[in-house]
């Protein structure tokens, strides 16, 4: 399936999570200004929709919420779709901060006033209750 996306080899192996988001972002590629579709994201990179095909090295300034603009490093590309790397990973606190606040189905459960939701998903699987025969 990922055997068209140049540049990319060892997909399974991650160097930490990634999390999925449906968030617009500016970013600057060479001369050009563009609002992009920030799709995913880890501490160290992410996956971005809207500009035209980019070159493997190319640099991409990223305007993520409420941080100061990263640069970022195109590592594969095709079609209108990047994936890149962040010159310097994202401290584990500001990712965790961004997932709370933009993550997809995050929101949603903070809306909800479910915010344990995330450590619910992470514990065992409750033991249905007893039935009784009526």
């Amino acid at each position: 399936m990922f055997e068209e996306f140049e540049g990319v080899e060892h997909i399974n192996q991650r160097r930490a999570r990634r999390v999925g988001f449906e968030l617009p972002v500016r970013c600057k590629h060479g001369l050009t200004r563009s609002t992009v579709m920030l799709k995913d994201m880890t501490t160290h990179g992410a996956r971005i929709e809207g500009i035209p095909r980019q070159r493997i090295g190319d640099t991409v300034l990223l305007f993520l919420p409420e941080l100061a603009p990263r640069l970022a490093f195109v590592v594969w590309s095709k079609d209108k779709t990047s994936g890149l790397e962040f010159e310097m990973p994202l401290h584990e606190n500001v990712f965790a901060n961004l997932v709370a606040d933009f993550a997809i189905g995050h929101l949603q459960r903070l809306e909800l006033g479910r915010p344990e939701a995330d450590m619910a998903a992470q514990a065992k699987p409750a033991v249905p209750p007893a039935r009784h025969a009526a």
